[in-house]
């Protein structure tokens, strides 16, 4: 085998594999911005919801007229916040792996654990006011009774409702921020296309020019 044919053969080789890493890695931004954006932002907009019925049901507690009614309301409330809770859980843990991958995303990471603080504040804040209710039907008088309650609603609407409002404006900030690393995500495996492209179509064009100008050796010598 003469050195020409070498050559081409290492070049076919190398664009072969060139064009294999190219696609893999572009494949895998896609997957990211699938996995971890696509999805966590359907996930993000339904926390929205799942925030405002659990709000929802602590002001119904509140204003519950009987504790039949009150306890009943509260019984859905461990499982409102575990629906609100395990997809923050996940996301910061796709969030971590990604990040890791990509050496670092301090804004989503940051703004993953601001969401998360607000959201435990606001719990945190919600308990209070179920705590209070729970004191009122215990309560051994009317008036302490009344006291109770208008507490636990001041709580839950004034205290609470600020809590609730930093809550929806971290995620709000939140999906700003996945919005715009998934743009980046997209933009460089872009980049990685064209790049690819140009690479296999500058070694296509060394390959036509090797193969139509080198000429085949032996009809050289016959002439």
């Amino acid at each position: 085998m003469d050195v020409r044919s070498i050559l081409i053969s290492l070049l076919i080789l190398l664009a072969g594999l060139w064009g294999g890493y190219s696609l893999s890695r572009v494949d895998q931004e896609l997957r990211v911005i699938y996995a971890e954006y696509t999805l966590a932002t359907t996930d993000l907009g339904h926390i929205n919801a799942k925030l405002i019925r659990y709000r929802t049901s602590v002001l119904r507690a509140v204003e519950a007229d009987s504790q039949k009614d009150f306890e009943g309301i509260i019984s859905s409330l461990p499982e409102r916040r575990v629906h609100i809770e395990q997809p923050i859980e996940r996301f910061i843990k796709a969030a971590n792996g990604a990040a890791a991958k990509r050496n670092g995303t301090t804004d989503e990471l940051r703004e993953l654990q601001a969401v998360k603080t607000r959201l435990a504040d606001y719990m945190a804040t919600s308990d209070q006011t179920i705590e209070l209710i729970h004191q009122r039907w215990k309560a051994t008088s009317p008036d302490e009774a009344n006291r109770l309650r208008n507490a636990a609603e001041r709580n839950a609407l004034e205290r609470a409702g600020s809590k609730f409002i930093a809550v929806t404006l971290e995620l709000d900030l939140l999906l700003e921020v996945v919005a715009k690393i998934a743009g980046e995500v997209r933009d460089e495996a872009d980049r990685q296309l064209r790049t690819m492209s140009a690479i296999v179509v500058g070694i296509s064009a060394i390959l036509i020019g090797l193969v139509l100008f080198s000429g085949n050796p032996s009809r050289r010598q016959k002439y």
